[in-house]
């Protein structure tokens, strides 16, 4: 369906009456997460930088909806002062989170089976992300010494693009993984933790223990101040050099996105239908796959 510049026009301005509206005028002096119910907790911070806005009753409510950088104002044709120091904030958190690193017992103390892919350091993993795709030779040993395990879902847990994620919100998400398939009466079987670890190193894991589907649990690639996002990616019947297309992603595992609980159940949800189709990926959000 096509719409001419006036009908757009409209339909923006339709909305943006709705929502100021809608703002309770009590929070139109209020910083974001002022009040309970408030969907943003993040760093509170005045919501009337727009210098005389034309509805100034939205802008609450706006700011309430997300912790990204709205309605900030700006100083001539530049940002304002204080929102330039939060995002070179934000740009040397997503900095500390790619060059960080996972504390070596984590694996051990979660219940894992430590791995690690062909990198021999962080900075080799930056440069050359094939080398994060392919347990190195030690490793592929040891998951093919617990043998054929086969089980419904082959957990993982990667330090990926934020090992922070992985520090701050990886044990949270991975128990409520496991509950969560457990109570759908999915075996989970060995659960392992992989150092440099991209996303397609489920692909070999899940195939040398002949998964029905791989589960692997990474830190996502940061933004401004996203340095703790963890996000959850899922595939049916894995294969070596399994395409993207094929797998489902749930991303912004975090305090203030995604809680453990919702991507859990979200998992159970996306495996047990592609279980049922034989698809993942666009395939099973197109519903293609057995009838």
């Amino acid at each position: 369906m096509n719409f001419d510049d006036e009908t757009l026009n409209l339909i923006v301005s339709r909305v943006v009456s709705a929502l100021a509206e809608q703002a309770p005028p009590s929070l139109a002096s209020k910083p974001c997460g002022a009040d309970e119910g408030h969907a943003c907790t993040a760093d509170p911070r005045p919501v009337h930088a727009v210098d005389a806005p034309m509805l100034p009753a939205m802008l609450p409510r706006l700011v309430a909806q997300t912790s990204s950088q709205i309605a900030v104002g700006r100083a001539g044709n530049r940002f304002k002062t204080d929102l330039y120091l939060r995002a070179r904030e934000g740009h040397a958190d997503a900095r500390d989170a790619v060059h960080g690193r996972v504390p070596p017992d984590w694996a051990t103390q979660n219940g894992l089976v430590a791995l690690k892919t062909r990198c021999s350091d962080r900075r080799e993993y930056l440069l050359f992300p094939n080398l994060g795709r392919r347990l190195d030779a030690l490793s592929a040993a040891t998951v093919a010494a617990r043998g054929v395990v086969a089980p419904d879902v082959q957990l993982i847990v990667g330090d990926g693009l934020s090992p922070n994620a992985i520090v701050e919100n990886g044990r949270a998400t991975l128990e409520a993984l496991r509950g969560a398939f457990a109570a759908a009466g999915l075996r989970t079987g060995v659960d392992y933790y992989v150092e440099y670890a991209r996303i397609a190193v489920a692909d070999e894991i899940g195939v040398m223990s002949q998964a029905r589907a791989t589960v692997i649990l990474v830190g996502e690639r940061p933004g401004l101040g996203t340095g703790d996002s963890l996000s959850v990616y899922l595939a049916v019947n894995p294969k070596l050099g399994q395409d993207n297309a094929e797998k489902n992603c749930i991303s912004n595992v975090r305090p203030i996105g995604i809680t453990p609980a919702e991507a859990a159940s979200l998992s159970v949800a996306i495996v047990k239908r592609g279980f049922e189709t034989g698809v993942g990926g666009v395939a099973l959000g197109l519903g293609w796959g057995r009838q």
